[in-house]
């Protein structure tokens, strides 16, 4: 009896420490989702900012 208990207290830790890995790698994999959203978003903005400055000198010159 001691020893089945024991199986379902490990089985028990083992399926909560489960959880608490699903629930961080979703966390990990929803933060690196934004990050390169914001990588694209800023990347984008500086080609369209070089874009603008290089019309900008074809203006000027």
């Amino acid at each position: 009896m001691k020893i089945e208990s024991d199986q379902v207290k490990v089985t028990d830790m083992f399926t909560d420490q489960e959880k608490q890995l699903m629930e961080a790698t979703t966390e990990f994999t929803k933060k690196d989702t934004q990050t390169k959203s914001i990588i694209s978003e800023t990347s984008n903005k500086i080609d369209a900012d070089i874009a603008s400055l290089k019309t900008l000198m074809e203006f000027t010159t």
